[in-house]
């Protein structure tokens, strides 16, 4: 299998990958190693390549543009899924906080002394 065939293969691959990571929600971590060593070797690849091409390897070019538009969209939405989280994350661990601590930022503005003799 040339280089091609190969960074096609992967390119697939990282798409399946990213569709079904929704769907994986409690395993993001892994899923996210795997993104990332596939990526890796996409990479690996894409420096290795040399021209010229045939025929049937710029058809399989093609083919891995149209599918990088597809993941790069994938991949925005999994970046945005974490971005919700970490700040719905944030926003938890300060009201736990709050509730906590529900003293420790007292104001004392609504105090007042009687001084009645």
């Amino acid at each position: 299998m040339d280089e091609v065939e190969k960074l096609l293969e992967i390119t697939e691959e990282l798409v399946e990958l990213t569709k079904r990571s929704k769907d994986q929600h409690r395993d993001r971590d892994q899923v996210i190693q795997k993104i990332e060593d596939l990526l890796a070797k996409r990479e690996e690849l894409t420096k290795s390549m040399n021209p010229p091409f045939t025929p049937k390897e710029k058809e399989a070019g093609r083919k891995i543009i149209q599918l990088n538009q597809i993941l790069v969209e994938q991949l925005k939405l999994i970046k945005q899924e974490i971005q919700h989280d970490i700040v719905k994350m944030k926003a938890q661990k300060e009201m736990t906080k709050k509730y906590m601590n529900s003293y420790a930022n007292a104001t004392i503005d609504g105090i007042f002394y009687d001084k009645k003799k």
